[in-house]
């Protein structure tokens, strides 16, 4: 691995100033990190619910003497310059502010496109946590940030950066990566003593489990099948799963090995197994490799989890390599072929002080350097919908409901186009639309003066043959 202390030799420059915009699990975990970190300082938090951040900070340690609730940029550099926190109301407002990076972590697309817009626009280095709107016009703000002098990345912490630089090592060593995925954020735990599977909070009773638990010889579709089957309708892959890996595909040139993703549950020692072509046991249907899938990980509850973590299977070229490799426990396939590398965590805020440092001292992202608009998040209708109705984001996973994601090669945003679903969130229909139809640009109402739209027409424009 690469000694980290050798690339950021810069122990003696000041802290990496960091304006953190979004105080959710994600911006709290950084602002905790950054209380013992030597090398970042959160000085700045802005939040819709000034009273929130406040809550953060206290939560995190902050002592409330040095926190302060600014109104405005003014007051809020005064505060910084008195060594206190300043919360603001307003992310705009942090592009103002005395901070080198600002950390976009809203999940809110239309806000977070016009606060990373001003950001780059200042001068100030980008660390986008908001993967809702980079999956609309990611592209277009790598861009500009290019333009500008400074860096724009994904964070450390979430799964696509995680993910691409697994990736890039594998590729350094010379392996060929023939997929890479991500781990679902819940693990489906089977409990053999009481014959129950348990996800999210839900039971299921299994009492013949066993009988599906080992892939052994077996036909591995069909033992997925009867894995899932106890579960009934319930969903095991959500649209930030299919968000993630978009992003990974945009990064890499890598594709999904179908639009909605097969999602298996699984064993992580079984991947290599689970993920290799149909023509050879597995279940991907492209035989050629450098595909992209989830994977929902089944374990017992005394098993690591791999929930959250990322992986790799490349291929075994060297059979005897790869064997001695599989006796100090690394899981490779049954046919030798298939070999997996796997990170099983991402550690949220605290991960992002990689992306932040590499950003401010190494001119570097974590996540690449010029992500292409290869695929789009897309919107399936599953119920009939009128014309009206406002396409509500909401809930944990930012979903909309009655919407099916999907991930499609990309296309300019035009009448006619599939509209990226994140570009349709919040806004209302100007039509009908029936359920299994794909929604098209001219079916979502444009809103006035969006900056989430303009950004994405001008990454249309830019896109040769366009």
């Amino acid at each position: 691995m690469v000694d980290f202390r050798e690339l950021y030799t810069d122990a003696d420059r000041a802290p990496v100033r960091v304006g953190l915009v979004g105080a959710g699990e994600f911006g709290a975990s950084l602002v905790t990190q950054s209380l013992s970190h030597p090398r970042i300082e959160v000085p700045v938090v802005a939040d819709i619910d000034p009273d929130r951040a406040v809550n953060v900070l206290l939560r995190c340690g902050v002592a409330g003497e040095d926190i302060e609730i600014c109104r405005d940029a003014a007051r809020a550099r005064a505060a910084l310059a008195a060594g206190r926190v300043a919360v603001v109301p307003d992310g705009l407002l942090v592009a103002d502010t005395d901070v080198e990076v600002v950390v976009e972590a809203t999940g809110a697309p239309e806000a977070a496109a016009a606060i990373s817009e001003a950001a780059i626009l200042s001068g100030k280095h980008l660390i986008l946590a908001s993967k809702e709107m980079a999956s609309v016009c990611g592209p277009r703000l790598a861009r500009l940030a290019a333009e500008k002098g400074v860096v724009y990345t994904l964070p450390d912490g979430d799964q696509p950066s995680l993910l691409i630089g697994l990736i890039s090592r594998a590729e350094l060593l010379g392996l060929e990566v023939v997929m890479a995925g991500k781990a679902s954020e819940y693990d489906v735990v089977w409990h053999p003593a009481m014959g129950e599977l348990s996800y999210h909070g839900k039971t299921f009773a299994v009492p013949d489990f066993a009988d599906c638990w080992n892939l052994d010889d077996a036909d591995i579709p069909e033992v997925l099948a009867d894995r899932a089957a106890p579960l009934g309708a319930l969903a095991l892959k959500s649209v930030p799963d299919l968000c993630e890996m978009m992003l990974v595909c945009n990064a890499t040139g890598l594709r999904p090995d179908f639009d909605a993703f097969h999602a298996p549950l699984a064993r992580t020692v079984e991947l290599p197994d689970v993920f290799r072509p149909e023509t050879e046991g597995g279940i991907l249907l492209e035989a050629g490799g450098g595909v992209v899938d989830i994977v929902n990980c089944l374990r017992r509850d005394d098993e690591l989890s791999l929930a959250g973590g990322v992986f790799v299977i490349v291929r075994c070229a060297d059979r005897e390599t790869w064997r001695v490799i599989r006796g100090k426990g690394i899981p490779v396939s049954a046919c030798g072929t298939y070999g997996l590398l796997h990170n099983p965590v991402h550690l949220l805020g605290i991960e992002a002080a990689a992306s932040i440092i590499a950003a401010a001292r190494g001119g570097m992202p974590t996540s690449g350097r010029a992500p292409k608009q290869a695929f789009d998040l897309v919107g399936r209708a599953t119920r009939a919908f009128k014309a009206g109705e406002v396409l509500d984001m909401g809930g944990h996973h930012h979903t909309i409901d009655g919407l099916e994601p999907l991930v499609r090669s990309a296309q300019a945003a035009v009448p006619g186009a599939p509209v990226p679903y994140f570009l349709a969130a919040n806004n209302r229909l100007a039509a009908d639309v029936r359920s299994g139809e794909i929604l098209t640009v001219e079916m979502v109402e444009e809103p006035g003066a969006s900056v989430l739209w303009r950004l994405r027409r001008d990454q249309d424009a830019r896109v040769p043959g366009r």
